[in-house]
Formats: structure tokens, C-alpha cells, sequence
């Protein structure tokens, strides 16, 4: 294959039309990686599960393990734009280049991508010939590519995203110097299970014999992870337990010899939870830390997370109540609600979601002024067309509210649409303005907020962010 785009097609080949718990299993992900000379075991390894946070947590934990001087691989799912996102290395190890340092810090590049999926591509054709029933999916192939690109690299750590559930899930062939479950909530219940225990007992599928856990759940939910920690003797460290002032009154001390920073303000806020999460994981490792690096980390933004990409533009991926709810929580905290009385919505979500329940959620609690139902047409992991109809959507909004809800089913023109009539801007002004300045100096008294899914704000951020490719 010559370009990414060839890359991209043959890759999504491999997307199951429909997706269940039949689909889950560490079979098939274990026999291409032993055809591939086992890369998941040549490095260290971090594994991040839970309902939400997953992605923000994995960054901060990498962001601080690089500004200790680590290599680190993170991989994330899903991807925003492009497939590559999924795999990264972080460096911040500076090196002579004549006069010039570098820093690297970066998606794979695409060439490499390219490369690299031209060296599995083999591996999984003969797969297919000679071992049908172990064909691998579009996620395992992924995962594969992860773990054969940090080997090649060299990582010092490698940090990664759970993808779906824990005990099953294709990134569970890891043997992690510790493990991480954010928190647990009602997600995917019709593949992990319909109660919150039972979704438990499938993210603590994660837990190691004698490999510490560092957990934010709470609640029954904890109770599940309590025991499995307890069977397989790993140390739990639990976010409920640290005292922001105190830290050495934790669960964490006399496992760590000394607290080297106290945990982050007590707010309850969904960011600040992640950030400590993936504190306690780094500090837990008997890395020491200190407040310049700490402060310098957890004031960086994660992308596609309440990110404000202009001056009046905030993209989220939330894509649960849970996040839907910590997202309102941002937009009140961040004063953007009092400075804009009046907000538009450009909704995307998809199927299989308790997509009503977070309509409600954003009607009740935020002054929307209007809003534009749209849909993504991004190929996912689960499957093709998996985005909820925006006239579906559109006749839902006018159940529950009063406010105006246009249907435009390309979720750029959507965006474009919300953001032109949110600003006394001409359409080429606009798109200038997002595309050169990401809309600085712009003067409008409204706010337009994407959210609902991933894809969408992976889309949307187009119009701001061209990808190499």
C-alpha cells in the first residue's frame, strides 16, 4: 500500500458489521502478536480502564512521565481524524540536531504509519488463509500495530487506553507495572452488562496477580473492585481515600516512601479527578515529582475535551451522562455560561447511547438557544453507520424543549451553520477566521458547544485543524 489513504480502506475491511460480546476475546489478539514476536512484552506498560476519563487520564499520566525524561508510547482509541492519533510517542529528551534541539512529541507520522501497516498487512493475510477463525478485527489490528511500533521504539513506558470493557478487551494481553480503572458507570450495557456491578467486574478483568490497582470508583462499583484486588493480592490505591492536604494520611503511604506533591485542589471537578488519578498511578511507581513539572502538566488541555478551539467555540466528546454531566460542570466553572446568556448546540450521537438522556441533561441545565441536530459519517471500531439520525434527533429536541432545532446532516456544514449564525461575519470571514486565527478577536455574546461523540468533534475540528494527510 502507497498512501495512507490505501491504508485507511484496507484497515476498515477489518470493521465488523455488527458488534457483540461474541466480537470480544483475547484469542485472535494473542496469536497475531506472537506472529509478530510478541511486542507487548518488550516494554513496560501502563493499563487504564473505566467508563469515563480513560483518554484524559493516559495523557497526564504520559505528559508526566515525559517531563521526567521517559520515552513513552501512548495509545489511545478512538481517533479524532486520523488513525495514527491511536499511537504516539512522547519524548521530551533533547537532542543535538547541528545547533538545534528538538523536542518530539507527536502522532506516528504518516509515512511510517504506512510502513508499518505494510509489515503486519502479511502477517494478517496469511491469517486469513490458513486461520479464518482467527482473523483479527480493526481494533486488534490496531492494538497490534501499538504495541509492534512502541517495541521498535524502544519505550521506556507504554500507556494504554483500555478500548472496550477490561477482561476481554484486545489491550488485556498486557502484564502492566500497574493498572488503573477511572471509574465505572452505565456504558455499553448491552455488551458489559446491564447494573453497575456487573460492568465492575468486567473493567476489574484488568487487575493482575501482585500488580498495584489505582482506582476513582466508588460506591458498589468499588465493593467489585475491592474484591478482585483482594484475590489477586494487588495493592489498591483508591482516589476517595487521599486527603488533599494531607497526603501522607492515604492509602498510598507506606507504599510510597514519601508524598512528593500534594494532590491538586479538593475540587470535584471531572478534570481535576483524571489528573489525580494519573498522579497517584506516576507517584505510585516511586517516580519522585515536583510542583513545576506537576503544575506544568495538569495546565495543559487534552484535545477534544473541553476544548475551547475559538474564542466562542467549545468541541467535547461526551458521549455518556456522566461526561454530559461534567461538561456543564466545565462550561459553569469556566464562567463561559455567565459570559454567553445564550448557547447553540451542534449534536451528533451515536447509536447504541443513552443519547435522550443527555439531551435532557443539556436542556435542563444550560440556556440553550438553539441548536443543530447533525450526524457523523466516521467509520468506528463497533461499525459502519453508527451515528444516530439527525431528524431522530431533531424531533426528540422538540419533545423536551421549546428551543429551535435545524437538521443538517453534514456535521461540518452543521458547525459552519452554528458558528455563522453565532457571529455578524460574512462565510468566508468565518471560515478565515477558524482556519488562520481559530477565531481570535471575534466578537459575538453567544457560545456554540459540539458534543454528543467523538467522531463528531473529530470532524468538526477540521474546519480549525487540516490533517498532514
Amino acid at each position: 500500500m502507497k498512501n495512507y489513504t490505501e491504508v485507511r480502506i484496507w484497515l476498515e475491511n477489518f470493521i465488523p458489521l455488527v458488534y457483540g460480546k461474541e466480537q470480544l476475546g483475547l484469542k485472535k489478539i494473542e496469536n497475531l502478536l506472537e506472529k509478530l514476536g510478541n511486542p507487548e512484552k518488550q516494554f513496560k506498560s501502563i493499563h487504564v480502564a473505566g467508563t469515563s476519563g480513560k483518554g484524559s487520564t493516559c495523557f497526564y499520566i504520559s505528559q508526566l512521565l515525559m517531563e521526567k525524561g521517559y520515552k513513552v508510547g501512548l495509545h489511545l482509541s478512538p481517533h479524532l481524524v486520523y488513525v495514527g492519533e491511536r499511537m504516539q510517542i512522547l519524548d521530551n529528551r533533547k537532542q543535538e540536531t547541528g545547533n538545534r534541539k528538538q523536542k518530539e512529541h507527536y502522532d506516528i507520522p504518516v509515512k511510517r504509519f504506512v510502513g508499518l501497516v505494510n509489515e503486519i498487512k502479511p502477517v494478517v493475510d496469511d491469517i486469513a488463509t490458513n486461520q479464518p477463525q482467527f482473523l483479527p478485527s480493526y481494533f486488534e489490528i490496531l492494538v497490534a500495530l501499538s504495541f509492534l511500533y512502541f517495541a521498535k521504539q524502544k519505550v521506556d513506558f507504554a500507556v494504554v487506553e483500555v478500548g472496550l470493557g477490561g477482561r476481554l478487551d484486545a489491550t488485556n494481553v498486557l502484564l502492566p507495572k500497574i493498572s488503573v480503572i477511572t471509574n465505572i458507570g452505565l456504558d455499553h450495557t448491552e455488551i458489559l452488562g446491564d447494573t453497575v456491578e456487573k460492568i465492575a467486574k468486567e473493567k476489574a478483568g484488568i487487575i493482575k496477580n501482585n500488580v498495584p490497582i489505582v482506582t476513582g470508583a466508588t460506591g458498589n462499583a468499588l465493593k467489585v473492585i475491592e474484591k478482585v484486588a483482594k484475590s489477586k493480592c494487588a495493592q489498591l490505591i483508591k482516589l476517595d481515600t487521599q486527603n488533599n492536604l494531607l497526603m501522607p494520611k492515604t492509602d498510598l503511604f507506606g507504599y510510597v516512601n514519601e508524598p512528593y506533591y500534594t494532590l491538586r485542589s479538593a475540587s470535584s471537578s471531572f478534570v481535576s479527578k483524571n489528573q489525580n488519578l494519573a498522579l497517584l498511578t506516576v507517584l505510585a511507581l516511586g517516580i519522585k515529582l515536583n510542583n513545576k513539572i506537576v503544575d506544568r502538566v495538569m495546565n495543559s488541555g487534552y484535545i477534544g475535551r473541553f476544548e475551547q478551539i475559538s474564542d466562542r467555540v467549545v468541541v467535547d466528546g461526551a458521549h455518556n451522562a456522566d461526561k454530559m454531566r461534567s461538561l456543564i460542570e466545565f462550561v459553569r466553572n469556566s464562567k463561559l455560561e455567565t459570559r454567553n446568556s445564550k448557547i447553540t448546540l451542534v449534536l451528533a450521537f451515536k447509536t447504541g447511547k443513552n443519547w435522550k438522556e443527555m439531551v435532557d441533561i443539556l436542556f435542563k441545565n444550560l440556556p440553550i438557544k438553539s441548536a443543530v441536530a447533525t450526524q457523523y459519517f466516521a467509520s468506528t471500531d463497533m461499525g459502519k453507520g453508527s451515528a444516530v439520525g439527525a431528524e431522530e434527533i431533531r424531533d426528540y429536541v422538540a419533545k423536551v424543549s421549546s428551543v429551535q432545532c435545524k437538521v443538517i446532516s453534514n456535521s461540518q456544514e452543521a458547525v459552519f451553520e452554528a458558528v455563522n449564525s453565532t457571529v455578524i461575519l460574512n462565510k468566508k470571514e468565518i471560515l478565515r477566521s477558524a482556519q488562520n486565527d481559530k477565531g481570535e478577536g471575534v466578537q459575538n455574546d453567544k457560545l456554540v458547544l459540539v458534543t454528543g461523540s467523538l467522531y463528531l468533534v473529530g470532524e468538526a475540528r477540521t474546519l480549525w485543524y487540516l490533517p498532514e494527510f
